[in-house]
């Protein structure tokens, strides 16, 4: 799914390429400096690059900081920061009630749901027959999900847009920082510290000079860099929306 999408973008990026032919303008679009509001949200993560944990959500609101470096007729390069002051990482919990039906007495025991690196629900039966003795239990495992706060910082950053002449830009960026989240994830055997890098692709249409609306799709990972017991990361697929105003 994250690779149809990824491909869909690159479409995007070529379409338009040929379309700013038509949308072109004498006037370099973009400030100096450039300050950006955004939202971004994936639904589900799987091994991209370095990431092993499956199944989880990623959703963060934040604020962008951009300087530019560099502008000729080709692209814009810039620095850039961001500051996620809200995210929310949600992880996959497990319930396991275990119902004995032999030998007496019989009994149901329910646990407390536990974060898990992979839920399957299901129904299960077990029975054996020791010393004569039937024993018999099933294990009814049902799938949740918990929810993280946390918030992150991402000082090392850069973007390069292309044909800045046009209104809509092809543009492309990558971030490093870091996560801090009020428990451990992805599981509990992780830590709560974990290191963070993003890149990707997308499309900024200027609609004045100074402003701007952006859509990309991003790779993000995040993982604690071997500092905690378990080091399961985690790779998200993100679709990122950003509003954009120079000075």
């Amino acid at each position: 799914m994250k690779l149809s999408a990824a491909a869909s973008l690159a479409v995007l990026l070529i379409v338009a390429s040929a379309a700013n032919a038509q949308i072109g303008d004498s006037a370099t679009f973009g400030k100096k400096n450039t300050y950006s509001a955004f939202l971004e949200y994936s639904n589900d993560s799987s091994h991209i690059i370095l990431g092993s944990s499956p199944n989880r959500k990623l959703a963060s609101l934040g604020i962008q900081y951009e300087h530019r470096l560099k502008s000729n007729r080709v692209l814009v390069w810039r620095y850039a920061a961001e500051f996620r002051p809200l995210i929310l990482e949600s992880d996959p919990t497990e319930t396991n009630t275990i119902t004995i039906l032999s030998p007496p007495p019989t009994g149901v025991f329910k646990g407390q749901p536990e974060v898990a690196f992979q839920c399957s629900a299901g129904l299960y039966s077990f029975s054996s027959i020791i010393n004569g003795t039937l024993f018999s239990e099933t294990q009814l495992v049902q799938c949740g999900r918990r929810w993280t706060y946390a918030q992150g910082f991402s000082p090392l950053g850069t973007r390069i847009n292309f044909l800045p002449h046009h209104r809509l830009q092809p543009t492309t960026s990558l971030l490093v920082g870091e996560m801090l989240s009020s428990k451990k994830i992805p599981i509990d055997t992780a830590g709560s510290f974990n290191f963070t890098f993003e890149f990707g692709v997308g499309l900024e249409f200027y609609q004045t000079q100074s402003r701007s609306i952006r859509l990309e799709y991003q790779i993000h990972h995040f993982s604690n860099a071997d500092t905690a017991q378990e080091n399961p990361g985690v790779d998200n697929g993100v679709f990122k929306l950003t509003y954009n105003f120079g000075r």
